[in-house]
């Protein structure tokens, strides 16, 4: 899997990761998102919402309602598409701008007036109308252990450990393909696979980090936006406080039950369900290992192939059965019928001496 070197680099990532957590900048492993969360909540002084508050993040003492949008950008384009928003449950937008090193370059204040719908769009034409913030001013300790975050993400970067600032979800996909001799799906246009295999099945891969602590105390850890997926197979890997696998799962997208609701546990209960890696989790069961992947995939067909076409699975027994050709099947029904006319001429030959 990864050298003892990217290991050390996954734990000092996850010590980071906690650094931030105790001093209560992030709650969950989407650290973009939560670290212009704290920024803006610190900026103008609102209470920061749980998250049953849905599109609301923050409020301020005034009652106002704020939804928090988050981007890394490399260079000065601040163009962003924003999709999915509520604005009859927000009163502002805030969208924080970070460059690669999570420092604050922009935030933006969007009055919910100028939001139309449901998708919002930032362009260099629109940008200027909106109220700018360049600087805000937090504590240093918690400006360091940002800055110390950054410094271990960037690390994990430029070691090839991670692709992009899905973290969690890279590192599942990671183990994954190595584990089975995946292609990572590099096309974003193909929502819901992650990967496929040479013959042509396609999977979705969703990873979780579990482990005793005061943020992960749940057992119906949920495994979101599974409802109308395509993919051939889900996979579910589990990740360690510092990110080694303690659990893999191989499932059948069709056999899921309850795709809108599913949580890890369908890892315990769906039939067809085959660990690839055991189960370092009490709760999660090991089950049935899958002893042969290659010939598990020969059984079963696929949904869909690289090209759009089913694809017909060659059973192992057949795959190097040697194919006669037409001749030579000719010949050998001519050498049948010839000897069974000399058996028959054979028998009358001696029933008639007798």
């Amino acid at each position: 899997m990864y050298t003892k070197k990217q290991f050390k680099l996954l734990k000092d990532f996850a010590d980071k990761n906690d650094a931030l957590f105790d001093l209560g900048i992030t709650t969950t492993d989407s650290f973009t998102g939560e670290i212009g969360e704290f920024i803006a909540c610190q900026h103008f002084k609102l209470t920061k919402t749980g998250r049953s508050h849905k599109a609301v993040d923050g409020v301020a003492v005034n009652g106002e309602r704020y939804q928090i949008k988050s981007k890394v950008i490399s260079t000065s384009n601040f163009s962003h598409t924003i999709s999915n928003l509520q604005p009859d449950l927000f009163d502002k937008l805030v969208v924080v701008y970070f460059d690669t090193h999570y420092k604050l370059l922009r935030m933006l204040v969007i009055p919910v007036s100028k939001i139309p719908g449901d998708v919002f769009k930032i362009t260099k034409s629109n940008i200027s109308k909106f109220e700018s913030i360049d600087s805000v001013k937090i504590p240093l300790k918690y400006q360091k252990a940002i800055t110390d975050f950054a410094k271990s993400f960037t690390a994990l970067q430029i070691n090839g450990i991670i692709r992009s600032r899905r973290i969690v979800g890279d590192i599942g996909e990671f183990y994954a393909c190595k584990e089975l001799g995946l292609i990572i799906c590099e096309n974003q246009a193909e929502k819901g696979i992650d990967a496929r295999h040479p013959n042509g099945f396609t999977f979705e891969v969703k990873t979780r980090r579990v482990y005793d602590s005061d943020r992960r105390i749940s057992e119906e850890r949920r495994l979101n936006n599974l409802v109308g997926k395509t993919a051939d197979y889900l996979i579910v890997v589990t990740l360690d406080r510092c990110f080694e696998c303690s659990g893999m799962w191989l499932i059948p997208m069709k056999n899921i039950a309850n795709s809108k609701s599913a949580n890890l546990k369908i890892v315990n209960s769906t039939p067809g369900v085959k660990n690839i890696i055991p189960s370092k989790i009490s709760w999660l069961q090991t089950g049935e290992h899958l002893k042969d992947f290659d010939t598990d995939l020969r059984e079963r067909q696929p949904s869909k192939t690289t090209a759009g076409k089913k694809k017909i699975p060659i059973k192992q027994n057949e795959a190097f059965r040697p194919h006669k050709p037409v001749a030579e099947i000719k010949i050998t029904i001519i050498q049948q019928i010839i000897i069974a006319v000399v058996i028959i001429a054979f028998v009358y030959l001696v029933a008639f001496k007798m």
